[in-house]
């Protein structure tokens, strides 16, 4: 056995927009058309909390009001609905009432059972915006971290005067405001098997730079980005182009990890500019263990493809696995290969990546969120377009002085949160 085979534990998908987390709780009742009326949801709207709440298979006609509470309770049944929110000593129920509107309603069902908004409450032609602030009669502000339930509530005429019809829950955590770029994907936090104890020669030439393999958690969802940054990204920010071999779409190289630094200084400066930074995030470097874990995307072989990497998984120059040489004389333009699960392109092969961590040995034990500092040299990962396979392992570590330049030297960003080398 070449390297130790390991468990991964993931943490529930997350919304890319926001980094919140929506969960459904209470069973649905048919109403008097035979319909259940769903709620569903969806984040990043960029209107006040950024939820919007969506309602279907409602009684045409009907007016509607969310509910909204603090504590999912056991179900209580009223006229042909269930209601999972109900008061007591620690838990609150809360109704959004819009002034001015019918019945200060949020909506009104069509024809096709769909709510639709009333007087602006959606930025949409249905369903509704939550704001930023729950109104009350003692207003509540919905913050990140905040974990608030809603349903959806509305009458039922057609059954009987006064009845009532309820949608299943949402549980909703909020994360922070703001978001990112284009071309970034949502990287979820987790725990993995950071390291390698694959052995030393072909095909994975294993050394002991990535061992011990040891349990690694990233507390704190991330967004990464979904290619290297290319030399029209790098060109347009920083108004230079060092790259060796041009082309646009290729990823920027011959940069240090120093002028790596400073670009994402700068994308952190702009894009906090126009608001668009969540507070305690910036646009960095990706320490060495979030690279892996985004790298891996849920796998434990040696690369993220599977336990061998051929010439048409990646831009590479030998691969041990087929005994080939791959022809590789320069960078491709990136997503020129299949990503991983993640959505993630040219983790392996490429262009390096500089890494935000010095070098160091890995410590035993379990680890969170580590991060290196201090150190002479900038780790890089990912193998190039002038590497074998061995230097393309999900796990294998080189490292450089943070001026050291190369026609193989790029790097990828990530908007996290804040970590000072």
């Amino acid at each position: 056995m070449r390297s130790k085979i390991l468990p991964f534990v993931l943490v529930p998908a997350l919304t890319s927009a926001s980094l919140a987390q929506i969960a459904t709780f209470c069973p649905q009742q048919p109403n008097s058309t035979g319909a259940t009326t769903t709620l569903t949801g969806s984040l990043g709207s960029g209107v006040g909390s950024g939820l919007h709440l969506e309602v279907t298979g409602g009684v045409p006609g009907e007016f509607g009001y969310v509910l909204v509470g603090n504590e999912v309770t056991p179900a209580l049944s009223i006229s042909n609905g269930l209601l999972c929110m109900g008061a007591s000593a620690t838990a609150r129920v809360y109704r959004f009432d819009v002034p001015g509107m019918n019945w200060y309603s949020v909506g009104q069902f069509d024809n096709a059972g769909v709510m639709q908004n009333l007087g602006g409450t959606s930025t949409t032609g249905s369903g509704y915006d939550v704001p930023s602030t729950i109104p009350n009669s003692v207003p509540i502000s919905i913050t990140a971290g905040d974990t608030w339930h809603f349903q959806f509530w509305h009458r039922d005429s057609a059954a009987a005067p006064g009845a009532s019809n309820f949608s299943n829950g949402l549980s909703v955590t909020f994360g922070p405001t703001g978001g990112p770029i284009p071309g970034m994907v949502v990287i979820p936090a987790g725990t993995f098997f950071m390291g390698s104890a694959a052995l030393g020669g072909a095909p994975y030439f294993g050394s002991t730079d990535t061992e011990p393999v040891h349990p690694v958690t990233i507390s704190t969802s991330f967004w990464m980005g979904e290619h290297e940054v290319t030399q029209a990204d790098y060109l347009a920010l920083m108004g230079s182009n060092p790259s060796y071999f041009s082309g646009l779409n290729r990823p920027v190289e011959r940069v240090t990890w120093s002028n790596a630094r400073a670009y994402c200084m700068a994308l952190t400066v702009q894009q906090a500019n126009l608001g668009n930074v969540p507070a305690g995030f910036e646009y960095r470097l990706p320490t060495e263990a979030e690279w892996e874990y985004a790298c891996r995307a849920g796998t434990t072989t040696e690369f993220n493809v599977g336990a061998g990497l051929y010439c048409g998984d990646a831009k590479f120059w030998y691969s041990y696995h087929s005994n080939t040489n791959c022809s590789s004389t320069e960078t491709d333009p990136v997503g020129s290969y299949a990503p991983n699960a993640w959505g993630l392109y040219d983790m392996h092969g490429n262009v390096m990546e500089w890494c935000l961590d010095s070098h160091a040995s890995y410590a035993p034990g379990a680890a969170s969120d580590p991060f290196v500092t201090g150190g002479t040299s900038r780790v890089l990962r990912g193998g190039g377009w002038y590497y074998n396979t061995d230097y393309c392992r999900s796990a294998y570590r080189s490292h450089n002085g943070p001026g050291s330049m190369s026609n193989v030297y790029g790097f990828r960003i990530v908007l996290a949160p804040i970590r000072v080398p």
